[in-house]
């Protein structure tokens, strides 16, 4: 006689198979996307390992297997200035007293009732993330990462999400760069929902806005968080595609720039675009707060997103008619790109 399995059942076996998937998802995006990185480049990343004492703190260690989370930079590349990957498959327990909430990563009504007073909150999490600043001033900066998280009893989760996405900040902007990198991202989300596109290009532009500024990072893409509204295998095989579709979406771009010619204003003007990207990170990025808070990683991992160099100078305005002004007036009234 076949066993009959309730629906918390299925669930439960359904969220142990989505968690065993999605690390070796995120780590086939890891290995993938640093390969084609490096074969772009000609120079190979540097790597360090992580892990955990006995007594929970963190500590570097030359085992790959025994690795926690693994990062990886590549500097003074032939195409990259810098880059800063990270991959990470981890468990364990947040502090007492701290949720997700606390550091803006969860904003749900579950998250209060998960950890409060001395209440220690299990929690899994794996995940890739690619941070890319180029050379050249004419190929944009990239940015990507995908994400599992679940939170509460590890046998049967309180609660479970994937988030993420990708998106540009250019320098200098090429209408069709922003064109191609969005309609790739568009096809991925119309084989699975002919709403995420919209939706996710909007909460991309919302997200990734720089209050103090007015205007938003860069030129976008998509991102979302907390999607969990239909079974984890189905959402996992589109966070796969979108995985899978970063390199399509960036790597021609990078090829098209990488050989412009450009000039030492055009470099100063890269700089101040880095500027902007280091404020965002900085004041309004829930992933760089909940980083710090949690302790889950080193400040090292943390930091290893930000630029090699970065410019501010007062009032930096640019001369009326120029690209750098034809880009500002794009981050203060974002387009529909496709």
């Amino acid at each position: 006689m076949s066993q009959i399995l309730d629906v918390q059942e299925i669930l439960v076996y359904d969220l142990d198979s989505t968690r065993r998937k999605a690390k070796k998802v995120f780590r086939e995006m890891f290995e993938n996307l640093c390969e084609s990185i490096q074969q772009i480049d000609g120079k190979v990343f540097n790597e360090h390992f992580w892990t955990r004492d006995k007594n929970g703190s963190l500590m570097s260690t030359d085992n790959r297997n025994d690795a926690t989370y693994v990062d990886r930079s590549l500097l003074n590349g032939n195409v990259f200035e810098k880059v800063g990957v990270n991959y990470v498959a981890i468990e364990g327990e947040l502090p007492a007293g701290m949720t997700f909430q606390k550091s803006g990563a969860l904003v749900t009504p579950e998250a209060d009732a998960i950890s409060s007073g001395d209440v220690k909150t299990p929690y899994f999490a794996t995940g890739a993330s690619f941070v890319i600043h180029p050379y050249n001033p004419m190929v944009p900066i990239a940015h990507a990462n995908y994400r599992y998280f679940q939170i509460g009893n590890p046998a049967q989760p309180t609660y479970w999400w994937f988030g993420g996405g990708a998106d540009l900040t250019p320098s200098y902007l090429f209408q069709e760069d922003a064109i191609h990198f969005h309609q790739v991202h568009k096809e991925v989300c119309d084989k699975y929902d002919h709403s995420y596109y919209a939706r996710f290009k909007k909460w991309c532009d919302d997200y990734f806005f720089i209050k103090h500024r007015g205007e938003t990072r860069g030129i976008g893409g998509i991102f979302f968080d907390h999607l969990n509204n239909s079974n984890p295998q189905k959402i996992l095989a589109f966070v796969t595609e979108c995985t899978q579709a970063f390199a399509r979406a960036y790597m021609p771009i990078v090829e098209r720039r990488k050989d412009m010619s450009f000039t030492e204003e055009n470099k100063y003007w890269q700089r101040l675009v880095r500027g902007r990207y280091v404020e965002f990170i900085l004041t309004s990025d829930r992933g760089m707060r909940f980083g710090l808070e949690s302790g889950m990683v080193s400040q090292q991992s943390v930091f290893n997103c930000m630029p090699p160099e970065v410019s501010w100078t007062y009032d930096d305005q640019p001369l009326v008619g120029s690209k750098e002004a034809m880009l500002k007036e794009v981050l203060k009234n974002p387009p529909e790109w496709v």
